[in-house]
């Protein structure tokens, strides 16, 4: 397989534990994508970020990609319960991306995916999720925008399948044609870590 068929060559996990006395941060490199199994160049990685916490704040997904009208890419979240290090479709409860020219959320347990067809042709795509919890750490308010402004509006009353503080493990998948300047990178901010891919 040409090497530049996976512009996402390698994946960095930034740890940043924030507790009341003490800032740590590590940097583990996750290493480069598998060459693809499959004819339509399907690559992924797993990222388990640590035990799950209960004292999440807010959760913050920030996609930044060259999306085209045959490619997808998306991020899915959910916890590992088999402890194999993939993250099955029966282990996932949440996942964002973009998909041939339109965004996509979807609650994979309740089997809803929301749709929208992305604006004009720009040259790079957004999608920003950001889920703020209550007192008892569970979903209160949350907002999405995209390259052109607010999105998703139906999700500001802040669905409870939008986060779970049992999540412990990331799934990042791309498939598709990929020309030579495809890129894709995704911040994940819940207060405890940050998780970057380049």
């Amino acid at each position: 397989m040409p090497s530049w068929l996976m512009k996402l060559r390698s994946a960095f996990i930034v740890l940043s534990g924030c507790l009341s006395s003490a800032l740590s941060a590590a940097t583990v490199n996750v290493g480069t994508l598998p060459p693809s199994p499959y004819p339509d160049t399907e690559v992924w990685t797993n990222v388990p970020f640590g035990s799950a916490r209960t004292d999440v704040k807010s959760f913050e997904v920030l996609m930044r990609l060259a999306g085209s009208a045959s490619n997808c890419v998306q991020v899915a979240f959910g916890r590992d319960a088999d402890g194999d290090g993939d993250l099955a479709p029966e282990e996932t409860g949440l996942v964002l991306g973009w998909r041939a020219g339109d965004w996509f959320v979807e609650d994979v347990p309740g089997c809803r995916r929301l749709r929208e067809r992305a604006a004009g042709d720009a040259p790079v795509r957004v999608l920003a999720l950001r889920v703020l919890m209550d007192d008892a750490y569970a979903p209160r308010a949350a907002s999405v925008t995209n390259e052109a402004g607010a999105c998703f509006e139906e999700l500001s009353a802040a669905p409870a399948w939008l986060f779970s503080s049992d999540w412990n493990i990331l799934k990042a998948t791309r498939r598709g044609p990929v020309p030579a300047d495809e890129w894709f990178r995704a911040d994940v901010r819940p207060r405890s870590f940050a998780l970057v891919f380049r």
